[in-house]
């Protein structure tokens, strides 16, 4: 049996490959043979916290067919049309959402081996993912990506895990970005990935042998598996919206609301009509039943140090912005939303919106860019402000310490800058400028008509906190960021 195995996983074709690995998994074999991972109760088995920390630097090896590397890259399609209270952030119904799905671009999934360390899993799902750093990266070789462990495979795991995300980065050059930002929201209490980073080398026969395509942030997945080990449940629903107009009342079907909240998963009739009801009350209560309802709705304290955090770290693109970036979570019991967070690569002030003085001393009393009635509300009600002044307060005075900061900037520069340097003279030359405490010019790519001006990230810290700390005791009023 195992060489009938072996020969199914050199096949040429995915779709042949999948239907034999389909077919010996019902004969009760495929499992065995196509993972190494060992048994959940063998001494040796890999457990998720051998694969995260800040610390830790894995290799990982992806090697594809030529057929299956040129399937992989992304083709242009038509884009989706605007229609009525759509977000120029939305792709096409039914789709995935954000500004590459905007112009059209899908990605696909293709049959990869992946080795982890010693460790090999044949028939991984590997596709391309991003939206504005996969259109920054998209001429480069170093590009996101998503691994799906049992996309063709049923039933394979890593670490218990059915996906992970390998992010380039390419829009921080430090790499440290979303590790340290993730870290502080769950110090706040606020469910976000856990990270570590990845040494990726690709083999293509013909094009490439074990190329070195660089050192990547791999990114816990959030999924439902996520959502069990962080708040202890399941059954309910996990939402991605993706609107500047949040829990704007869309009307009465259900189907003027699935893309902008973009359901992970299949939701029950009792969970569509939870969404639209908090749609309907936040956007048609008066000031007053706002005041009093928002509990109804919201697990308060989460939304309090969620939207805390977001506004120190100047995070523009997300809820504060385009209306992007971030998870809801329904509750299965107490029918209330709760806020995850999600993509930190620009956080620190990096999302260039307005000026680096505007993002360094962002407004804790009117932090948003653009419109955005709902917050709006929020922040008119004072019970809600006074819960999320006071997060505030304890984020600045207490969870945040500049100096801990500055020694964990210290401590990944030194342990990422051997690998950055195997990249390139450029990248290396960058990432020494993300760490040099001083402002640099930084090219966006597509979009943006000359390089932006970014502030490192610990000299972002030692300005937000003095500004926050002005603020809260009002020797400041902070500057707000007007227009998109």
């Amino acid at each position: 049996m195992k060489s009938k195995i072996l020969k199914v996983t050199f096949l040429h074709s995915t779709r042949t490959r999948f239907i034999a690995s389909l077919t010996l998994c019902f004969s009760g074999f495929v499992l065995a043979d196509l993972r190494s991972e060992e048994a959940p109760h063998s001494s040796t088995s890999l457990k998720d916290e051998d694969i995260f920390g800040k610390q830790k630097i894995h290799d990982i090896h992806l090697k594809f067919t030529a057929e299956d590397w040129k399937s992989m890259e992304p083709v242009n399609g038509p884009r989706p049309g605007r229609g009525k209270n759509r977000s120029f952030l939305q792709g096409p119904e039914g789709g995935r959402n954000g500004i590459a799905a905007a112009f059209g671009i899908t990605y696909n999934y293709v049959w990869a081996d992946l080795e982890f360390g010693t460790r090999t899993y044949r028939g991984v799902g590997l596709r391309y993912k991003g939206n504005g750093t996969f259109l920054s990266s998209r001429e480069s070789l170093k590009r996101s990506l998503k691994i799906d462990m049992n996309q063709f495979v049923k039933g394979q795991k890593l670490a218990g895990m059915t996906q992970l995300n390998l992010h380039n980065s390419v829009r921080d050059p430090s790499g440290m970005n979303e590790s340290i930002a993730y870290g502080l929201f769950r110090k706040a209490g606020v469910p976000a990935p856990r990270t570590s980073h990845a040494n990726v080398y690709v083999t293509v026969p013909g094009l490439h042998k074990r190329k070195y395509f660089g050192l990547y942030n791999l990114v816990e997945d959030v999924g439902s598996r996520f959502v069990e080990k962080q708040l202890k449940v399941s059954d309910g629903a996990l939402l991605k919206p993706v609107t500047p107009n949040l829990f704007a009342d869309l009307g009465v079907e259900w189907k003027s609301y699935n893309q902008t909240y973009d359901p992970k998963g299949k939701l029950s009739g009792v969970q569509k009509k939870r969404i639209i009801e908090t749609c309907k009350f936040l956007s048609n209560s008066t000031p007053e039943q706002f005041a009093n309802g928002i509990a109804q709705y919201f697990d308060l304290e989460n939304f309090a140090n969620y939207l805390a955090m977001t506004v120190w770290l100047s995070d523009l693109d997300g809820i504060l912005g385009p209306g992007q970036n971030y998870y809801l979570y329904l509750h299965p019991k107490t029918q209330k939303f709760s806020f995850m967070a999600w993509d930190q690569d620009q956080s620190f002030g990096q999302f260039p919106r307005g000026t680096q003085e505007q993002r360094e001393n962002l407004s804790i009393n009117r932090p948003w860019n653009g419109r955005s009635s709902f917050l709006e509300k929020l922040f008119a009600s004072d019970s809600f402000k006074s819960k999320y002044l006071d997060s505030l307060r304890k984020i600045n005075q207490s969870l945040i310490e500049v100096s801990e900061l500055d020694k964990q900037v210290m401590e990944l520069t030194g342990l990422l800058q051997e690998f950055i340097g195997k990249e390139s003279e450029e990248r290396l030359e960058t990432f020494k400028k993300a760490g040099s405490g001083k402002p640099y010019p930084l090219d966006m790519g597509p979009g943006y008509r000359e390089p932006v001006q970014i502030t490192p990230l610990n000299t972002f810290v030692k300005a937000r906190s003095k500004s926050i700390d002005d603020q809260l005791s009002g020797k400041s009023e902070g500057l707000t960021i007007r227009g998109r």
